[in-house]
């Protein structure tokens, strides 16, 4: 069996986060190849990236929880600095920050339905 040291795990996680990155650009390349294209591979990359330490700054740390923030990023640019989501991500609960980011998800995706209710239009 094999046996890895401290430096070595650090360095497989690493790959690992950029593998995540890596995934997000290849699904950006099939469902909106003009957006990367008019971005660029490497900048979309850099913005990811940034995207992942700013999740990692809130203390979202599950690396679902990370791609989903870089996810909600790539949909809604800029939402991260938000007085509203700065709020929600600082208040004064027990719970996780990647509970209270799943949290925010959730109520985004109901606004967003009721946007699309048709008595709403």
């Amino acid at each position: 069996m094999l046996e890895f040291t401290a430096e070595q795990l650090e360095r497989l996680e690493k790959v690992r986060e950029d593998e995540v990155i890596e995934k997000l650009l290849l699904e950006v390349r099939e469902h909106d190849p003009a957006w990367l294209e008019k971005m660029g591979e490497w900048p979309a990359y850099r913005y990811l990236k940034e995207q992942r330490e700013e999740a990692w700054a809130f203390g979202i740390k599950d690396p679902e929880m990370v791609e989903l923030f870089m996810r909600y990023s790539l949909m809604t640019p800029g939402f991260q600095k938000e007085p509203q989501f700065i709020k929600w991500m600082q208040r004064p609960v027990a719970d996780s920050p990647e509970q209270r980011f799943r949290d925010y998800d959730s109520i985004m995706q109901y606004l967003h339905g009721l946007k699309e209710w048709p008595s709403a239009k």
